[in-house]
């Protein structure tokens, strides 16, 4: 059920915020959601009743009434998710598997992996 849910709220905060895109409505979705029951204990793994980790329950549940008023959103789009792909140094064939676009090029790129706005974790290696 919670697809219906999280859907139901996402339409709740376009039509709060109509200049939102979908990638800041699942950002605040995310960013505003809790891990952690109404006893303040962690959410628990149904099938084992331990306490979850991220791969059991994502994000967490979502809560709408802070997702109004997130704070801090990741708004990314397509251009940024072309520059990633620009600092993995791929070829002009690989880079059209991507995009599935043969006008697509690496005119600009991040320094590095880590410049992507989105929560997440790069490392950069230096090559042999």
């Amino acid at each position: 059920m919670s697809c219906p849910h999280v859907s139901g709220v996402a339409a709740l905060l376009k039509a709060r915020h109509p200049e939102w895109s979908p990638a800041t409505i699942k950002s605040a979705l995310m960013t505003t959601a809790y891990i952690h029951d109404n006893t303040f204990d962690p959410l628990k793994d149904a099938s084992t009743n331990a306490p979850s980790n991220p791969f059991d329950h994502g994000a967490g549940h979502i809560n709408p009434s802070r997702a109004l008023h997130p704070g801090l959103i990741y708004d990314i789009g397509s251009d940024d998710y072309l520059n990633f792909l620009c600092t993995q140094k791929l070829t002009p064939t690989q880079l059209r598997a991507f995009t599935k676009s043969s006008n697509r090029s690496c005119r600009r790129s991040f320094a590095n992996p880590g410049d992507l706005n989105y929560p997440s974790i790069s490392a950069v290696f230096p090559e042999p």
